[in-house]
């Protein structure tokens, strides 16, 4: 005969064991969320660099002329508003990216989505950038108009996808000839791809003959970009399997991808250089501007934040409200 108290702990034990499954199946999604949680960190920073006009410079650019430069690319070189231009763009991903991923987990009918941006994006915020700044100049008053267009432009776009899937018209796509979306296709590519260069050599990319000399002068910077992607392909073309036409190793590119920061960084250790050297020479993104909004206002102490302080201000509010 059990007591009251043997049949409580029979009772306990039988939660946790009905617990269990969960408790591994739960463990079990934490090796994915970790892997899409970093390459969404690997991605937010090229990513917040590139979303405005690399001819918008930070303020920690110094600029020889005041006056306004027009390039022969249609590009014009002044400061950025606001201190941060790296990192309000960090912000801009980060934040859609946490929207995005609310709204496909809550409220789609996918098992396991994703939600991040995609790069195709960011031909169309050079090309709103570039009008603002053609009507509006290089202002505060230019950086809200633009943001209040980025955030139009996402709510347009949601419109327009929602209506074509309430309406069941995904399939409007295959009515347009095949030569006219590879045409704008591959027009986004190209347009990637210069701006990748840009980003990468922090400088316009010009098709002249001055032009290419002073990319070729910073090749040097473009050559762990063309390293990493030859080897990527190398190590695809070992684990591709003919006779199911897949990859042997599905895990193969994310691992990757992940393995590309550490290993840069032991490159760097084994032939011993620091990590000071290699940013004055242009092989990492520039740092964050240590001064705020408000200490910019009250006069810039120079005093440094931490990335995380940078990222999310509380001075920086208002824009997040207009985001």
């Amino acid at each position: 005969r059990l007591s009251v108290v043997d049949i409580s702990s029979l009772m306990q034990r039988d939660n946790w064991a009905s617990r269990l499954p969960n408790f591994l199946q739960l463990a079990g999604k934490i090796p994915a969320v970790a892997l899409v949680g970093l390459l969404h960190l690997m991605i937010g920073i090229p990513f917040g660099v590139s979303y405005f006009p690399v001819e918008w410079r930070p303020q920690t650019y110094t600029i020889e002329s005041n006056s306004t430069d027009f390039s022969s690319m249609g590009g014009v070189i002044d400061t950025f508003p606001l201190p941060g231009k790296e990192s309000l763009g960090i912000r801009m991903f980060l934040f859609s990216t946490l929207i995005g991923q609310l709204v496909f987990t809550h409220a789609s009918n996918f098992n396991n989505a994703i939600g991040l941006q995609m790069v195709e994006n960011v031909p169309f915020c050079h090309s709103l950038a570039k009008i603002v700044i053609d009507e509006q100049g290089y202002g505060i008053e230019a950086l809200s108009t633009l943001c209040f267009l980025f955030a139009l432009s996402s709510v347009i776009v949601g419109l327009v996808f929602f209506g074509l899937g309430k309406l069941e018209l995904g399939r409007v796509v295959y009515y347009f000839p095949g030569h006219v979306l590879v045409g704008c296709i591959g027009g986004i590519g190209i347009f990637i791809a210069r701006t990748g260069i840009e980003v990468t050599i922090d400088d316009n990319l010009i098709l002249t003959m001055e032009g290419l000399q002073h990319l070729f002068q910073k090749l040097n910077l473009l050559v762990p970009v063309f390293v990493f992607e030859i080897t990527l392909r190398f190590f695809l073309w070992l684990s591709h399997d003919d006779q199911t036409g897949s990859q042997k190793y599905p895990l193969l590119s994310p691992i990757y991808f992940c393995s590309i920061t550490p290993a840069f960084y032991i490159y760097i250790w084994i032939i011993g250089y620091n990590t000071d050297q290699f940013r004055d020479a242009g092989y990492f993104f520039p740092l964050l501007d240590s001064c705020t909004v408000q200490s910019t206002a009250d006069g810039c102490n120079g005093t440094s934040n931490t990335i995380l302080s940078a990222l999310f201000a509380p001075e920086l509010w208002n824009i997040w409200r207009t985001v």
